[in-house]
């Protein structure tokens, strides 16, 4: 994989702010015209100022005017440090390989653990916490995002709805993070729009120029929602030539689901809830796509498959802006606003200081 940087030159991230500079003269007006500011009752009358008008000016008299000015100067930096001025690099990148794009499966079902509740007793006196179908689902889905380092991947999350989280990147340190992030709960959890997600995948791979491009589909139930059907989608698939990967995760039969805890015991209390799934809906797709299905019970024998079957597809020469790279530097603006506001404050206060 080859990297080419661009920089951009300097961009504002919030432009709007520069609308604070019309304040600019009105603060001007204010500092150098003193005879429009209201007039303050004298402490003390004298009788002879004809004397003090012909007393020569001293140098302090210019040198008001220039702090004065010092002090516009700082408040202009200030408002471009609001702006926050900022150098903007595009990395672009080019390797050889696929276009994927996973659908994920975040539904209130994810929840289930799939432990038997002697097994999960077991953990929890060793001090271990049962983990969940989502986070096994998830530690998989990063496992399978870095070890394809030349493949362009796209993530789309579901449930009852489906929605676009990256386009295809190469930029996988990003999707890492972003996808170790993931809850449930980010989405509205009730239902499992699989038609709806395959549909989400195959509108990112459309425009892809890649000789290969795919769709893994992690789920773990049978469909409930969405306006379209998991087979019009795989239809569309197939007339696109995408051929869907579906991965089951999760075990037939009853599941246990965290409920809290318990307030008598203080440990963590579970009941058993049985989800429906539907393994010969997702062998339909895979079928019908030119995919293959997959059953999860052994996640580390389930990616070593699914790599050896990517990896016999041919690869083509992709190109992806790749990360992009944000050089703050507001932070001197602001140092410099701060140096002239203190030159101005002590000289008003020392040298320029007016009695009473």
């Amino acid at each position: 994989m080859s990297h080419i940087v661009l920089t951009s030159g300097i961009e504002f991230a919030y432009p709007a702010v520069f609308g604070l500079l019309a304040l600019i003269p009105l603060i001007a007006v204010w500092l150098f015209l003193p005879r429009l500011r209201r007039r303050r009752a004298p402490t003390f009358l004298f009788s002879g100022t004809h004397r003090l008008a012909n007393r020569h000016r001293g140098f302090r008299i210019y040198l008001r005017p220039l702090l004065d000015a010092l002090f516009l100067v700082g408040l202009i930096l200030l408002v471009i440090a609001l702006a926050r001025p900022q150098v903007v690099e595009y990395q672009e990148s080019d390797a050889e390989g696929i276009d994927i794009f996973v659908a994920f499966d975040m539904s209130g079902s994810m929840r289930a653990i799939d432990y038997a509740q002697e097994e999960v007793q077991r953990m929890e006196r060793l001090g271990e916490k049962p983990t969940n179908r989502f986070e096994e689902a998830k530690e998989t889905l990063i496992h399978f995002v870095d070890s394809r380092p030349n493949d362009r991947i796209g993530i789309v999350l579901f449930a009852r709805e489906a929605f676009l989280q990256f386009p295809l990147t190469l930029d996988h340190g990003l999707l890492h993070d972003q996808i170790g992030q993931l809850e449930l709960g980010d989405i509205e959890e009730n239902g499992t729009a699989i038609g709806n997600a395959l549909g989400r995948s195959l509108a990112g791979l459309e425009k892809s120029d890649a000789d290969t491009r795919i769709v893994i589909l992690i789920t773990d139930g049978d469909r409930r929602g969405g306006n379209v059907s998991p087979m019009q989608a795989s239809e569309m698939a197939r007339k696109m030539e995408v051929p869907v990967y579906p991965i089951l995760v999760g075990r037939d039969g009853p599941a246990l689901v965290d409920t809290g805890r318990n307030p008598m015991t203080g440990r963590t209390a579970y009941r058993s809830v049985e989800f429906p799934i539907d393994p010969d809906l997702l062998q339909r797709m895979a079928d019908h796509t030119g995919g293959q299905y997959f059953r999860a019970l052994d996640a580390r024998a389930m990616r070593d498959d699914l790599h050896e079957i990517l990896d016999t597809y041919d690869r083509s020469q992709l190109e992806d802006q790749g990360r992009t790279h944000y050089s703050e530097h507001y932070g001197r603006f602001v140092l410099v606003a701060l140096l002239l506001f203190s030159i101005h404050f002590i000289g008003r206060h020392t040298i320029c200081r007016t009695f009473p």
